[in-house]
């Protein structure tokens, strides 16, 4: 799910002073903008980014008065500002600041290994032939216990479900784009996004259809509404008395929440874990070692963080909260998950970040995935990187069947001038935290964006779809300063289809 959402810069609080400062500008920078998430260093954009992209909408949300009246008008009412605006003097000591320590451009990023490219052990494909899409998938995911496969889109608001051999079972309009889906063998919840671009209405909404006997699905009714752009959802039963609650990340724009709806009475009541923008993708586990399920949370708005909320063991996530990551503002978080890398059974975190959707629109060398080693205690340090521009999603695997695990990625905002086929990979997994990896051909000429795993042949080896992000405009900001970008592919959903049970290694 592309974050199309305004890097928040600004804060809503004053600290003081913390150390040594080169100047007041430094001083006046960090007083104004790490009280609410880490500082934003200079040298994390080049000095035309900052001046024209992401300096005037900081300047928003310290309260600096609009450059005209036309500006003014057109401020966002939901947006929070400072109740004590930024003098005009310090906004300019800051904005100073900035252009000084930042470069003029932002430095290619070194690879640890180079990408090699069309792994043996994938044949690539699409996966409906001369399927007609807006090619802006929003939702792909797989259902193996019923042999689904769901795809929605943007533009068209339609939702998808094909079987594992690829036979179109149902379609369905929707009054918005899909984000997610909860799968049951004779229902469906839909989780409709309201509107997809940024904004604050809760205009969201889960919703419940009946799969009839062929597949096809009829409208029963709305579970939960009023949600703020959801992006997430999956049920659990947290009380242990054998009803599901639903958690959804609602990440709105201005407005959003992380939110937990519990059955009240035949409606749902909502209980807000946190009542902040971004909430992007949370993985359920016991990650306390106490047995209760907890929730790890990914927020990708302003505050980029990831964030324990502990079970007290009744379903109550109301105690204390642990941020177990936190990332600069600009680092554009995307995706992440937790898995066991080193075989120690304590779950690592693998973090994706790639998010281009902005007013930072330039290749980043600090994009890509990133793994996270868990040591012992829930205290996460950083063992892995490996650059990606745009990364976008993962998913993690033993796909070669060797022991460990392996990882593709996608990335919507790949350098199509110098590297199309980066836009997708394949990193096997060779031990101790090192990677071999490689690029795909049929990568070339899109933007890729969300992904899911299944055995569609059922041969014992795991596949991978990939959905296409194809948004024109990214060619054109990536024509600006790096030559012409590739033609825009024709196929919507990618299959790559695992060979592993033939190709000899």
């Amino acid at each position: 799910m592309r974050r199309l959402g305004v890097v928040a810069l600004a804060c809503c609080a004053l600290t003081g002073c913390r150390g040594p400062h080169r100047s007041d500008g430094e001083r006046l920078a960090q007083a104004y903008c790490a009280a609410c998430h880490m500082f934003p260093e200079p040298a994390l954009l080049d000095k035309r980014t900052w001046r024209t992209g992401v300096l005037p909408q900081m300047a928003q949300r310290l309260g600096v008065p609009a450059p005209s009246l036309f500006a003014e008008m057109h401020r966002d009412p939901a947006m929070v500002v400072l109740t004590k605006a930024v003098s005009q003097p310090d906004w300019e000591k800051i904005v100073a600041y900035y252009l000084e320590h930042a470069p003029d451009t932002l430095p290619r990023p070194t690879l640890p290994a180079e990408p090699q490219l069309d792994p043996p052990l994938f044949a690539t494909g699409p996966l409906i032939p001369r399927m007609q899409s807006s090619a802006i998938i929003t939702l792909l995911k797989t259902d193996s216990v019923n042999q689904r496969i769901f795809v929605g889109e943007a533009a068209s608001n339609t939702l998808r479900v094909f079987d594992f051999d690829r036979h179109l079972k149902a379609s369905l309009t929707l009054s918005s784009p899909p984000t997610d889906v909860i799968s049951e063998k004779d229902r469906l919840l839909v989780l409709e996004s309201g509107r997809l671009e940024p904004n604050d209405e809760p205009k969201g909404a889960l919703a419940q259809y009946g799969v009839a006997r062929d597949g096809s699905l009829h409208f029963a009714k709305i579970l939960i509404d009023s949600l703020f752009r959801p992006v997430f959802v999956r049920d659990v039963d947290f009380t242990g008395h054998g009803r599901k609650d639903y958690v959804i990340c609602e990440f709105g724009n201005n407005r959003g929440r992380l939110a937990l709806y519990r059955e009240d009475g035949g409606t749902y009541r909502r209980h807000v874990l946190d009542a902040t923008p971004g909430a992007i993708r949370f993985e359920v586990l016991d990650l306390t070692g106490d047995g209760f399920p907890d929730i790890v949370a990914l927020f990708a708005q302003g505050d980029e963080r990831i964030v324990l909320f502990a079970n007290d063991g009744t379903g109550d996530f109301s105690g204390a909260r642990k941020v177990l990551a936190r990332f600069p503002p600009i680092y554009g978080s995307m995706y992440f998950t937790m898995r066991d890398f080193n075989g120690d059974g304590k779950p690592d975190i693998l973090y994706v970040n790639g998010d281009n959707f902005d007013y930072s629109r330039v290749l980043k060398p600090y994009h890509g995935i990133r793994i996270l080693e868990n040591g012992g205690r829930n205290n996460f340090t950083e063992r892995y990187f490996f650059p990606i521009y745009g990364a976008a999603q993962a998913v993690v695997a033993d796909f070669d069947k060797d022991g460990d695990l392996d990882i593709v990625t996608t990335s919507n905002f790949a350098d199509s001038a110098r590297h199309p086929e980066r836009g997708i990979m394949y990193f096997e997994n060779v031990g101790r935290y090192q990677f071999k990896p490689y690029a795909f051909s049929i990568a070339r000429g899109n933007q890729w964006n969300v992904m899911a795993t299944a055995d569609l042949n059922r041969d014992g080896w795991p596949d991978v779809l990939i959905g296409a992000m194809d948004l024109k405009d990214i060619a054109r900001i990536q024509r600006r300063f790096r030559g012409p970008a590739s033609a825009t592919a024709v196929d919507p959903i990618l299959l790559f289809e695992n060979r592993g049970s033939t190709v000899s290694r």
